[in-house]
């Protein structure tokens, strides 16, 4: 008589593993090697895209774009004139919600024709609550109710196009020197010294 094995064929087993290949790390090692094939190559950095930081040399603003061009991307601080939050209509239009207005930090800088020159960068780049202690110890003064006020309208939302405006929180001709850089008094003048006497009579 033959005897009959039965076996339940949907009942998984479970693979098992010996030598070198079954530690954790090699199957760690796998499985990202794996990841890696299926991601394919490093995308290439967005020519757009910035990199704002505050330091205490000054202000940094670079991106692969402007490198390229051979632009500026350093500014030491004697060269920060203005700083500031600003609320205004982006310049292209959104492809499904149209015109909308955006919320941006600003500096200003000198310009090779002696002017001034306005720069923006995004508002999160910045947290109000979390200022970059650089840019706190070099601009002294710095008026944070202007800041809050412009925060403030821009929160009304992307539509509120009555809202546009600019908030200038701190400017280097009202503003006062870093302690470290206030000017010491001038000494007082002393007694002018007389003429000197001349020789005594023979």
């Amino acid at each position: 008589m033959t005897s009959i094995k039965r076996c339940n064929i949907f009942t998984p087993t479970r693979p098992h593993y010996t030598g070198r290949f079954a530690t954790p790390q090699n199957r760690d090692t796998m499985w990202s090697l794996i990841k890696r094939l299926f991601a394919g190559p490093r995308a290439p950095e967005d020519p757009l895209q910035e990199t704002v930081r505050f330091d205490d040399a000054g202000f940094t603003r670079s991106s692969e774009l402007a490198r390229a061009m051979g632009l500026q991307e350093f500014w030491p601080w004697r060269d920060i004139h203005e700083f500031g939050f600003v609320f205004t209509q982006a310049i292209y239009p959104d492809p499904w919600f149209g015109d909308h207005m955006e919320s941006l930090w600003f500096v200003r800088v000198p310009t090779d024709g002696g002017g001034l020159m306005r720069m923006d960068f995004d508002a999160h780049v910045l947290d109000i609550d979390h200022l970059p202690p650089a840019l706190l110890r070099n601009l002294p003064g710095l008026d944070m109710g202007a800041l809050t006020a412009g925060l403030t309208t821009a929160a009304r939302g992307l539509r509120h196009f009555e809202g546009e405006g600019e908030w200038v929180a701190w400017r280097r001709d009202a503003a006062a020197p870093p302690a470290d850089q206030a000017a010491t008094p001038s000494p007082k003048p002393g007694p002018t010294p007389g003429p000197k006497p001349g020789p005594g009579p023979v």
